[in-house]
């Protein structure tokens, strides 16, 4: 247990002799009848000085063990798939060896389990050295041995550990992957659901800031601890009164929300990773070496090295992907939208990653439902409708990345706090059959292409979408002077063409708007036909898209208004980007700003974005 010492008077000094100028001090309390309990799932323990003693170790192996056998929301692992390469490690007598080996060889033994690494690499911009790497050029020498003084001490403390577990063979991303070769880092990088799956533990370097940090260096004996005796009255069964001496230890943490685990691991710089994020989500289970302690970490809960009551259940059923053959994409889809708003507020340290760092969970949910999705995007083929219109927060810091690396119309073209709205706000089923609300549900919206392989980034149409649905061209943007309360998020106009009652042609405004960055503004071409309005759903709040043209022609000079617009048709040719997202409803019900946008004798057009 902990308590808050509160002095009423003054004189308390900190280890340097000063003056003490806190208002609190926390204390954590062991008790004898705690630690000595019989039963071991009631005992509680003091730390360990060392993260690998052997009473550490045997903690650990209880908790892998019972995991393995006892959860059942924690199976799906197979016992016989093995990664592409391992390291094995050899020990005898004191001395350890490593080398590179190929699991394909007939003689490997594919029963043999294996632990993964979860690690950060580290700023490659301040220390371009980074972990030692397994490239083409070394390769050969990495599957003769790994001189153990060329591993960075993250590396040597996960040997350390698997030889403790009894563990032979490890997976280590920078040493297991060819880093030069394309072909076999796409490979792998897609594979890395099934490593962190099946592995038999995820031994995750918390504390660690880099690759050369290392992970089970303590500084137990600089904690300030008392032991303190006592004695109580106790009767015993024959009635005699005794007093029974027994003990508590009193400690104070430098930090003590360190021993919380949702502090210990969320605060963590391990945590503000991206690659990290899918490593944990996708893990069996895993056992945090953080700073000074231990948790264990898997569907069941969480387990602690002082063996406090299981914690924070609900939190790591929100962080790791779920279990079971039988999960809807309905369900899947949710954790999915709650992953990608998580992962978006963290680091990458090569921006073109944004789409590889996650596909290891898109994978998992096509390896369940069989749905297709779509890995230069990051979105799903059947449920685009409602994945086109996301945003990012307005509040939030938000940028474009320095290269191509994702279509316009993805999320992944963009860095900052990822939301999408929610739909099926408005009920077309009760609306009027003359209501824009009702024309908007009878008219499809169809995908017709998209990109068959990853793009070419050399192509124009690098990540094509092609689409049939309703258009209307918008004639002006203007943001409002003074941006009432109930425009904060959609503080644009957008303008159309139109011929009113009496014959006459003049601007009116149809919808509302928001651009995914507001300097894009200022680029906007004058010339007539360069901005369009694509509807995309109704029933969300945000119904569309707002695109500019990027190539092409602007009219199909066919005649006819169709969209709306007082030109021809969109041209078959042109080619659009995004600039944000608009809505052609009031609010998050009805009316609609303009009842006649569109009409029921208004045709869908095929549009394409890259």
């Amino acid at each position: 247990m902990s308590v808050d010492y509160r002095p009423l008077i003054s004189g308390l000094r900190g280890k340097d002799n000063q003056p003490w100028k806190g208002s609190t001090v926390e204390l954590s309390i062991f008790d004898s009848p705690d630690l000595l309990a019989i039963q071991p799932g009631n005992r509680k323990k003091l730390l360990s000085a060392s993260t690998l003693s052997n009473e550490n170790v045997g903690i650990m192996q209880r908790w892998i063990d019972d995991c393995i056998h006892n959860h059942p929301e924690c199976r799906g692992a197979s016992t016989s798939w093995v990664p592409t390469r391992l390291l094995e490690i050899s020990y005898n007598d004191g001395d350890m060896s490593i080398r590179l080996v190929d699991t394909y060889h007939p003689l490997f033994p594919r029963e043999s389990p294996f632990a993964a690494l979860s690690h950060v690499w580290g700023n490659m911009n301040t220390n371009p050295r980074g972990p030692l790497r397994t490239v083409l050029s070394n390769y050969e020498h990495m599957r003769d041995a790994i001189p153990i003084e060329s591993l960075p001490q993250n590396f040597v403390d996960m040997a350390r550990t698997c030889v403790s577990l009894g563990i032979r063979y490890m997976w280590i991303d920078s040493l297991c992957i060819i880093q030069d070769s394309i072909q076999d880092w796409t490979y792998e990088a897609a594979q890395m659901h099934l490593v962190y799956q099946n592995a038999k533990v995820t031994i995750v370097a918390t504390s660690a800031t880099s690759s050369h940090d290392g992970f089970l260096h303590r500084n137990i004996d600089t904690i300030p601890a008392l032991k303190i005796a006592y004695s109580v009255d106790h009767v015993d069964t024959a009635g005699a009164d005794e007093r029974a001496s027994q003990y508590m230890v009193v400690c104070r943490y430098d930090d003590p929300l360190e021993k919380y685990y949702i502090f210990a691991v969320g605060r963590s710089k391990w945590n503000t990773r991206g690659w990290t994020m899918q490593e944990r989500s996708l893990s069996t289970r895993c056992i945090h070496f953080c700073r000074n302690r231990m948790f264990f970490e898997c569907r069941k809960g969480v387990w602690t090295e002082e063996n406090d009551p299981l914690q924070e259940h609900d939190t790591v059923t929100s962080v790791l992907w779920p279990r079971g053959a039988t999960t809807s994409f309905a369900e899947l889809y949710e954790h999915w939208k709650l992953f990608l708003a998580e992962y978006c507020n963290r680091a990458l340290t090569v921006p073109t990653d944004k789409l590889p760092a996650v596909q290891s969970v898109a994978a998992e949910i096509t390896r369940v439902t069989g749905f297709e999705y779509l890995p230069y995007a990051g979105m799903w083929l059947h449920n685009l409708r409602n994945e086109l219109l996301w945003f990012i927060s307005p509040v939030a810091d938000k940028s474009r990345p320095p290269q191509w690396r994702a279509p316009s119309w993805s999320w992944a073209s963009v860095d900052g706090s990822l939301l999408f709205w929610q739909y099926s706000i408005r009920n077309a089923e009760s609306s009027s059959p003359e209501s824009l609300l009702h024309t908007l549900s009878k008219t499809p919206f169809e995908v017709l292409a998209t990109d068959e392989s990853f793009p070419d980034p050399r192509s124009e149409t690098r990540g094509f979408l092609k689409v049939q649905t309703l258009v209307k061209k918008i004639s002006r943007i203007q943001r409002l002077a003074e941006i009432p309360r109930q425009r904060s998020f959609f503080p644009y106009d957008l303008f159309t063409v139109s011929e009113t009652s009496d014959g006459d042609v003049g601007e009116t405004v149809f919808a509302y708007g928001q651009l995914d960055f507001e300097e894009d503004e200022k680029g906007i071409p004058k010339e007539a036909g360069s901005l369009l309005y694509l509807h995309v759903n109704g029933e969300s709040r945000a119904t569309g898209l707002i695109l500019q043209r990027v190539c092409g022609s602007c009219d199909s000079g066919s005649g006819g208004d169709l969209g709306g617009g007082v030109s021809g048709a969109i041209a078959a040719d042109s080619m659009w980007r995004r600039l944000g997202i608009g809505t052609v409803f009031q609010d998050r019900a009805q009316p609609a700003i303009n009842e006649g946008t569109f009409s029921s004798g208004d045709m869908t057009q095929s549009i394409m974005m890259v």
